[in-house]
């Protein structure tokens, strides 16, 4: 065994390897996988926040606070709706109203603030086995209440998809 050369990067059966011997890189434009698609990266912080939940909550039986995050990815992903600033349906130029169910909650009833301007009601449910699903509906669909609040069940509520 000789004496190790300056530029050797670790031991390998042996032998130093050196860093002049790799291969030499493929000529030509390089490839673009799916990861510089805006979407794409959006759908994958989208999955591993809910990996992360579900993680978090298989390890402590606690609940992360980012359940209005992944929510608010999820409507960006499925409504095709900006991810920064307030929700706003399309070209209207009211919010938004986005109500977030998280898991393994005690029901699946919201309660929808009247008394606000909004376009209309966005709800996302993070299921128990933290899939998501989401229901769009228009602010003038949603039944009349003597009160402030609307209670509605996520059964009630028209699907989008």
């Amino acid at each position: 065994m000789g004496t190790i050369p300056a530029d050797a990067t670790h031991w390998d059966s042996g032998d130093w390897i050196d860093w002049h011997r790799k291969g030499t890189p493929p000529h030509g434009d390089t490839c673009t996988g799916p990861s510089d698609d805006p979407a794409a990266r959006l759908h994958t912080l989208y999955m591993r926040l809910l990996q992360s939940a579900r993680a978090y909550f298989e390890l402590t039986g606690e609940h992360l606070p980012i359940y209005e995050g992944i929510a608010r990815l999820h409507v960006a992903i499925a409504f095709d709706l900006p991810t920064r600033g307030p929700v706003r349906c399309h070209d209207d130029c009211k919010p938004a109203q986005l109500i977030t169910i998280a898991p393994h909650g005690p029901h699946d009833i919201v309660s929808v603030d009247m008394s606000l301007p909004f376009c209309c009601l966005i709800v996302v449910r993070i299921k128990d086995n933290f899939t998501s699903e989401a229901r769009m509906v228009p602010a003038d669909a949603l039944p009349d209440s003597a009160g402030d609040t609307v209670q509605l069940r996520w059964r009630d509520l028209p699907s989008t998809h």
